[in-house]
């Protein structure tokens, strides 16, 4: 019987069964909980980052208010002109008007719902996977400190979403408890708009009708197989998810685009996320090795024999996260069901149960017998206080309470510390034209804040910028004849950061030579111009 079903035996003293306002809360909806609530939490103390977040924030502008997408690079001077696909288009026009309703604060909470909306349909398939309500919290941990890991504000993040609903709708329609592959091609259309990882979707589709054929050919038709009919529909509804990824301003084109930015080795060289992940550092484990050893132990541990769509499930998905770190997401959100379904078949030895009581020691093993036996009452008060202090702590976190807080561990604002608001001001306020070299992670700012007026050398885009721009800018913090290289592109300031390594011996060198002069410094960023030009 399932945990939130059981009889209730007994009330403590003073715990009434239930309130108008938070009626009949037990230990097992608390635990339910969990998960989401973490998820909400830290989703709202996720700081704006510099990359990938603020350049679309002023595409979005650019296309709400020319109602128009562009078609080659309006924001840099090493690249101006080039062909440039806007394939985040409707993320970046959902943004601005997100912005222009509510701010940036209306923007994380955004951010923060749909982290919420990519857990919930895998914490489902989990919750169905077992009926141990604990275990599945845990297991449901998983995915979420992922999706916390790379949820900041991003394209990628409705991706999330949908990508966690494909596999819900899927799963479901396999095991026959519903059919909702209708949505699959009309999520495809929103997919395709919002973000290249879309293919994945397209994927998923089609590791499920491939497994499903096989086991039909191999199986012949049974209770554990699909029918001919659910084949066909299933097949019906790839056809459509792929019709529906051409109704995009790129038609066919756009696999063109996502094959070149997955591909682009300029990313896999400056963007760690591109790169494998490494069993030696703590990132790697965390992200991709800690829930990949998981899931094999897991399925090579179990009684039951995992099936072949959760075995191919695996292995496509433990491929793309040796690949890349930030693909770990994906492994992470098609292994925890797969867990929560096969770990409660492991048949532990007798030694690792002995050692288990052991340790756990004989009192507090007696105690869980008896607590088995007998269960405790229940407590309607104290978990509604619980609920209450939770949605208290989320009311707490949220964008529009913490910042006014000022709590030093939450920080006072919605964007991150080494964002360099100070010197953009600068900026802004005296005019200043004419090229800046910058570190990379400034381009993005330097977009939303300055562009018309200036334009990066630089930014989270890297994919767009030819190979020699990449090689001179990473060139030039090692360089000691950096000025030289950079001569080619007609610098006029150095705006660098002081909190970023590489920069420091670039600024030590501008400081002494006799060539650069200080126009603004703050704790974070440092401003240059030529001495020769004023």
């Amino acid at each position: 019987m399932s945990e939130l079903r059981k009889p209730i035996d007994d009330v403590g003293p003073g715990d009434e069964a239930g309130s108008w306002l938070l009626p009949q809360i037990r230990i097992e909806h608390i635990w339910l909980s969990i998960p989401v609530v973490l998820v909400v939490c830290f989703g709202f103390l996720l700081k704006l980052r510099l990359i990938d977040f603020w350049w679309h924030l002023k595409a979005g502008e650019i296309i709400v208010n020319t109602r128009s997408i562009p078609k080659t690079d309006l924001f840099s001077f090493t690249s101006t002109g080039q062909p440039f696909i806007l394939q985040n288009w409707l993320v970046e026009v959902i943004y601005y008007a997100t912005y222009r309703i509510g701010g940036l604060a209306l923007l994380v909470f955004l951010n923060a719902m749909l982290l919420v909306a990519a857990l919930l349909p895998v914490y489902n398939l989990c919750r169905q996977a077992t009926n141990k309500i604990r275990l599945c919290a845990i297991i449901a941990l998983l995915p979420a400190v992922l999706l916390l890991y790379f949820g900041s504000v991003r394209s990628q993040v409705f991706s999330f979403a949908l990508f966690s609903v494909f596999y819900w709708v899927l799963s479901n329609f396999r095991q026959g408890k519903s059919d909702r592959l209708w949505l699959l091609p009309l999520l495809m259309i929103l997919w395709v708009n919002l973000h290249g990882a879309f293919v994945l979707g397209l994927g998923l589709i089609v590791i499920f009708l491939g497994c499903e054929l096989l086991r039909r050919i191999a199986q012949g038709e049974g209770p554990e197989t699909l029918s001919f009919g659910r084949l066909t529909r299933l097949s019906l509804f790839l056809v459509l998810a792929v019709i529906a990824t051409i109704v995009n301003p790129e038609v066919h084109r756009i696999y063109a685009y996502v094959r070149a930015v997955a591909t682009n080795p300029a990313s896999q060289t400056l963007v760690l996320e591109w790169q494998p992940p490494r069993i030696n550092e703590a990132v790697g484990i965390v992200l991709f090795y800690g829930p990949f050893f998981i899931t094999w132990l897991t399925l090579l541990g179990a009684t039951r024999k995992p099936d072949l769509v959760d075995l191919v499930l695996v292995l496509t998905f433990s491929v793309l996260g040796l690949s890349a770190l930030r693909n770990g997401v994906w492994f992470a959100m098609i292994a925890a069901p797969m867990v929560a379904r096969y770990y409660p078949t492991i048949d532990f030895s007798p030694l690792t149960r002995s050692i288990q009581r052991f340790a756990l020691g004989q009192r507090l093993a007696g105690w869980l017998v008896a607590r088995g036996k007998n269960a405790a009452p229940i407590r309607y008060r104290l978990n509604r206080q619980i609920a209450v202090l939770l949605l208290t702590i989320v009311v707490l976190v949220s964008p529009w309470i913490y910042p006014k807080l000022g709590n030093p561990a939450f920080g006072n604002t919605l964007w991150e510390k080494s964002t360099p608001v100070s010197a953009m001001d600068y900026i802004e306020q005296n005019g200043l034209k004419g090229n800046i070299y910058h570190p990379q992670i400034y381009g993005d700012y330097l977009i939303w804040r300055l562009w018309p007026l200036q334009r990066s050398f630089v930014d989270g885009r890297v994919h767009l910028f030819d190979n020699s721009v990449i090689r001179d800018y990473r060139l030039a913090f090692i360089d000691p004849h950096w000025d030289e290289r950079l001569a080619w592109y007609d610098i006029k300031y150095l705006l660098l950061s002081k909190e970023e390594e590489e920069n420091r011996a670039m600024i030590e060198s501008a400081r002494n030579g006799g060539v650069w002069n200080v126009l603004y410094e703050d704790a974070t960023s440092i401003l240059f111009d030529r001495v020769n030009d004023n």
